[in-house]
């Protein structure tokens, strides 16, 4: 069983229920209109007086958590007229945590779509920018607030999808819980729903532990939301475990090379230098190789003790190994 850690202040948790109260409603109204509407790829363009609701409190609540995520995170502008949820809120954020490259899946099991681009969502693409440049979600909004007649069509359960996936990730990053894995390196335990009916994201897994780096990154780095990563103490003692051998491989090295490659002359062979050069580094590789070998297994119980103890924890990507 997970454990969770939240790191709050009273007034975040007092916060932090009200949003997460509202986003799940929306969720819960999303999936009884799923109840009577077949949702998949043909049926996105459905648009209702109903779904526009939807869509309208959505962004509202976009626009509101965008703004304490703002001064949360170091914004500095005042909170009047001129300060703008999107250009100015979500654009810090973007700046900070890349939000547009995060990546979130559909996974309701209500939601029955087929093709990538609906299944696998960005919705905060571009919901840093305003206009004609900005996400098509965020388009709808402003059309369907501003001419609700005019624009009813924009009001669909596509755009509505996207705005909740884009609330979704927001209100991840307000929650910014950390889950405490225990031994589970691979992510197995971890709930990538977040307590979500329709979403789930995309966990980075790292189980490297090098020398010189605190965290390993994958390609993907920057579509995941949460990080699976060793926790601080256990990464830590693994890291003095592979310095010491290679401290003590460098030492035994470096005493007795001459003496090794002394043994392996008969196989450094060439006609020139360059080729002498390149067999002689070769042999040198291998003789650091098989010393390498020598000092982990003289050391090997310590350093399985030190791998055995290591602790996982799942937290979130705030772009924090870059």
């Amino acid at each position: 069983m997970q454990t969770v850690v939240r790191h709050l202040t009273t007034h975040s948790k007092m916060n932090n229920n009200l949003y997460s109260s509202v986003y799940r409603n929306l969720e819960r109204e999303l999936v009884s209109l799923s109840n009577l509407i077949h949702i998949n790829d043909e049926q996105l363009k459905i648009y209702s007086i109903k779904i526009t609701e939807l869509l309208i409190r959505t962004v509202v609540e976009v626009e509101s958590i965008s703004k304490e995520l703002y001064f949360a995170n170091g914004g500095e502008k005042d909170d009047d007229k001129d300060l703008f949820f999107d250009t100015d809120c979500i654009q810090l954020l973007e700046d900070k945590w890349k939000l547009s490259k995060k990546v979130i899946f559909v996974s309701s099991p209500n939601l029955y779509f087929e093709i990538d681009d609906n299944k696998v969502l960005n919705p905060l693409k571009k919901a840093n920018k305003r206009g004609s440049s900005s996400s098509d979600w965020l388009k709808a909004y402003q059309a369907v607030k501003h001419n609700r007649g005019k624009n009813l069509k924009k009001g669909n359960l596509k755009h509505l999808i996207r705005a909740l996936g884009g609330l979704y990730i927001l209100n991840v990053y307000y929650r910014d819980t950390i889950f405490q894995l225990e031994k589970d390196g691979t992510g197995t335990n971890f709930d990538s729903s977040l307590g979500s009916e329709l979403f789930s994201v995309k966990l980075h897994v790292s189980q490297t532990i090098s020398i010189d780096k605190d965290y390993t990154l994958n390609p993907d780095f920057d579509e995941c939301i949460y990080l699976l990563k060793a926790t601080d103490k256990t990464r830590e003692d693994v890291q003095k475990s592979l310095k010491l051998i290679n401290e003590k491989t460098n030492e035994r090295v470096k005493n007795n090379l001459t003496k090794e490659i002394q043994k392996h002359l008969s196989t450094i062979k060439g006609s020139d230098k360059e080729e002498v050069e390149k067999n002689l580094k070769d042999v040198v590789s291998k003789i650091r190789s098989d010393i390498q070998i020598q000092v982990a297994k003289e050391n090997g119980l310590k350093l399985k003790q030190t791998f055995e103890n290591l602790r996982y924890e799942g937290i979130i990507n705030k772009q924090q190994f870059e």
